[in-house]
């Protein structure tokens, strides 16, 4: 999922239908009227009828006389000269098209970090993406946001349809809306997993790997078979980057989005549980041993990436895409007689004691949310656009991207007919699909406010990630989720919202930020009673925080989300 929906698609096409219809109504009018059809109409009443008849292209979107302009900021982490160069296309096609002027802003640093420095700063733009729900929540407590549901009941009739019966669960006490959700939907595809260098573990006769031990096991053997790359620089067998989600490294403990669940469904946090003390002794032997990259909590993601292309990384525990990308998806264009095998895989790891490896869980409320702030001027514009994008037409094209170019992924006719291309579908299969090089071309997923990551609903099949459509009928997928199935879980239940007024809010921040440089700590001490002290002393400073506090508002939140649904 490049990491890391039937009636829409028919109201596009009737309203396309509606407008030329009206073409032709009034043409039909005009000649029943007697001899006015056929006298001469004067200039300003040619221009009046003109001006009446808005355009609608093919996609059923009203183009406005006026340009619409959407500059907003992306508060996920990215390098922004590659984020400008994957916009561009779409940037031109939407501009064209749609008379839509999307301009999108994005930066390698921390989104939460820079939010925080433009509120204080009062430098921000009309448009935020991907803010979460506690930030947003502190924006809107400082008066920066507009509430969106009096647009949306005007202008975003497709919103409520595609979000349903979901819809008023985004809407305040107050019945206000602070944002639109952005990844919303659940779709059933692993997101984390552990990753093998395939054809050195087959070249070893592919050993079982079912536990983490057997892991690690396997990798120290891969590493001592192939100690340095072909430049003469040391291998390891795990890395990580900045990236990292450390409540799902602590999945294959059983332990879901970094809590322990028990049977009354009260919820303790990893650092005071075996499973998680179990965990970080794990990761601290491979750092011991010299397995682990000396880096994994530095590198930058190109930078990381830069080490894996160099077969320099055999192994990782993260998104799955993650070693695509930086892997094998390179070697197929840079290495000489590259071969199918030489690629990572993605394995599902269970410790022994876990009743099941929980490494991705998935919230149908959505990642996160686009808000429009109190420095926008037209609102309804931007409302507009995001009711076009959240139906499955508008999803397909701007998660797939540009259609009927030789490298886009889909074909497109007038009137809402749509085929994927057969050509890329055939590269996808085969390993050479270039995601880098369509995604310039076409912009997919570039632009994404509005959008779910779930099913569409005309067909209830396609999804937002063009290489999710194919899993069963890609041999590579379908080994992926075959052996990650039991590993995704709906995790829609602990959605928690740490509001501005919350006095927990400061120290579940806290704690984070304590457990962020804590954990590397503890990982990369030179023993393991060192790692374990580690331990013990951020587990010690966190209940000093208040960590029990957190783990008690979030089983009462969490008990009281499961109520709704019974």
């Amino acid at each position: 999922m490049r990491l890391r929906i039937s009636t829409a698609l028919v109201l596009g096409s009737v309203l396309l239908t509606g407008g030329l219809l009206a073409g032709c109504s009034s043409n039909g009018n005009e000649s029943s009227n007697g001899n006015q059809a056929n006298q001469p109409a004067n200039d300003a009443q040619q221009t009046t009828n003109t001006a009446a008849e808005p355009k609608v292209n093919e996609y059923g979107w009203t183009v406005p006389e006026k340009t619409i302009n959407i500059d907003y900021y992306s508060a996920d982490k990215d390098n922004p000269d590659k984020s400008a160069k994957k916009l561009a296309a779409i940037h031109d096609y939407l501009l064209e098209q749609f008379n839509v002027d999307v301009k999108k802003t994005q930066y390698d640093v921390d989104g939460k970090e820079k939010l925080n420095l433009m509120l204080a700063s009062n430098d921000y733009p009309g448009v935020i993406s991907s803010i979460d729900s506690d930030t947003m929540d502190k924006w809107r407590s400082q008066g920066k946001l507009i509430d969106l549901a009096p647009l949306v009941d005007k202008y975003g009739s497709n919103i409520k349809k595609e979000l349903g019966d979901k819809y008023n669960s985004y809407l305040d006490k107050d019945g206000k809306l602070w944002g639109i959700p952005r990844g919303w939907g659940y779709l059933p595809i692993p997101d984390f997993s552990a990753h093998i260098r395939w054809d050195w573990y087959q070249e070893m006769g592919s050993p079982k790997i079912e536990t983490p031990e057997d892991y690690y096991n396997v990798l120290k053997q891969m590493v001592a078979a192939h100690p340095k790359n072909a430049q003469g620089e040391k291998t390891y067998a795990i890395s990580w980057n900045d990236q990292i989600g450390i409540n799902n490294v602590m999945g294959i403990w059983g332990l879901k989005d970094g809590y322990k669940d028990d049977a009354d469904h009260n919820l303790t946090h990893w650092l005071k549980t075996d499973e998680g003390l179990e965990a970080v002794k794990y990761y601290n032997k491979f750092y011991r041993e010299g397995l682990m990259d000396p880096d994994s909590f530095l590198n930058k993601y190109d930078d990381w990436k830069l080490k894996f292309s160099n077969e320099r990384i055999l192994g990782h525990i993260g998104p799955w895409w993650h070693s695509w990308n930086a892997g094998h998806e390179v070697w197929k264009t840079t290495m000489e007689g590259w071969t199918d095998n030489q690629r990572y895989v993605q394995i599902g790891l269970k410790a022994p004691n876990a009743e099941a490896s929980y490494l991705s869980p998935k919230d149908t409320t959505g990642w996160n949310y686009t808000v429009i702030t109190d420095k926008e001027a037209k609102p309804e514009d931007i409302i507009k656009f995001l009711d076009f994008e959240i139906t499955p037409i508008g999803t397909r094209l701007l998660g797939w991207g540009i259609p009927n170019l030789p490298d886009s992924v889909w074909n497109y006719e007038q009137g809402g007919k749509w085929s994927f291309n057969d050509a890329q579908k055939q590269k996808l299969f085969a390993g050479t699909f270039e995601y880098d090089k369509t995604d310039e071309v076409t912009g997919s997923n570039q632009i994404w406010l509005s959008h779910p990551q779930g099913i569409m609903s005309d067909d209830n099949k396609s999804t937002a990630w063009y290489d999710q459509n194919f899993n069963m009928e890609d041999k590579w997928k379908a080994l992926m989720n075959t052996n990650l199935k039991d590993t995704i879980y709906d995790n829609t239940a602990r959605r928690i919202v740490f509001t501005a007024d919350n006095p927990l809010t400061i120290v579940n921040q806290q704690i984070e930020d304590l457990i962020k440089t804590g954990f590397a700590k503890a990982v990369m001490s030179k023993t393991e009673q060192d790692a374990v002290n580690a331990f013990n002393d951020m587990r010690d400073k966190a209940i000093k925080i208040g960590l029990e506090d957190i783990e008690a508002f979030r089983t009462e939140a969490y008990k009281a989300n499961l109520a709704k649904v019974q």
